[in-house]
């Protein structure tokens, strides 16, 4: 979930006017309670009116660290460009710790620096209720003529009292059982899902969730903050507005550094005969 951020449009009762270009970098990152830093992705914005490609826009060469406890942790280059990690036996991220990003970048455009920073409190775990032991592995009947019956509540277990948000996702894990006809034909492309936001860890799964038969894994997440913020500015999600420079959280930069805790229960979906 990366936002793609590019320079602002300006139009009037006469001709467009384009503003400058000025190179930013954009952080895509989130942290996850009892797990390792798998993935910080680093691009830069692309000009208006660009072909955005992936390559092109990764950025490269930069200097990336997560300090927690007073301990300072170099991110690695990933095999894929800006890509940055951690291995697992040098840090594990765990809940109500603070970590503090930092990144230095190649400016491009200047020759220069970028300096960038932004700090996150990891949730503490969640843990699916007993409710998803029940129906952990089990078959599902998806019947196309009656969507409304599929309705099953997923509700996590806070280990915390903080005030956080809570998101859903369904994601296909094998796309070869075929698409929900019931689908419009853009959806073929999408394997995963994700509800709005919530202020309480109970989310029903319902037929709007699912594309695909098969194998599909359900995700409940605990979010904090920097992690709401960043939804509500993707289009879809909760009346997501595009961005705003109040709710970014990146100084220096733009993006995402947030932090959440999730626990999964995959299930197999099947069409009726």
């Amino acid at each position: 979930m990366l936002i793609a951020y590019g320079v602002v449009f300006l139009c009037g009762c006469d001709n467009a006017i384009q503003s400058n270009y000025n190179e930013d970098i954009v952080v895509g990152a989130f942290l996850y309670a009892n797990e390792p830093v798998d993935s910080i992705v680093l691009h830069r914005t692309t000009p208006f009116g660009s072909f955005y490609d992936d390559l092109d826009y990764a950025v490269e060469n930069a200097q990336i660290t997560i300090t927690v406890d007073g301990v300072v942790h170099t991110l690695l280059p990933g095999t894929r460009k800006g890509r940055y990690y951690l291995p697992s036996s040098e840090l594990i991220i765990k809940g109500s710790k603070t970590y503090n990003l930092s990144i230095t970048a190649p400016n491009l455009q200047t020759g220069g620096q970028h300096h960038l920073s932004a700090i996150t409190t990891v949730p503490m775990p969640i843990h699916l209720t007993s409710f998803a032991d029940s129906i952990r592995g089990k078959t599902f009947i998806f019947d196309t003529n009656n969507v409304a019956s599929f309705a099953y509540l997923v509700t996590a277990t806070p280990t915390d009292t903080s005030d956080h948000r809570y998101l859903l996702s369904v994601s296909a894990l094998d796309t070869s059982f075929g698409l929900i006809h019931i689908r419009r034909m853009e959806d073929s492309t999408i394997i995963t899902k994700y509800s709005e936001v919530a202020t309480g860890p109970a989310i029903a799964v319902t037929a709007r969730f699912l594309d695909w038969y098969g194998p599909n894994l359900i995700t409940m997440y605990a979010i904090d903050t920097n992690w709401w913020d960043y939804q509500r500015q993707v289009p879809n999600f909760g009346g997501g507005t595009n961005y705003q420079p109040s709710l970014n959280h990146v100084t220096g930069g733009m993006g995402i550094f947030g932090s959440g805790a999730r626990d999964t229960v995959s299930v197999f979906i099947k069409p009726k005969d």
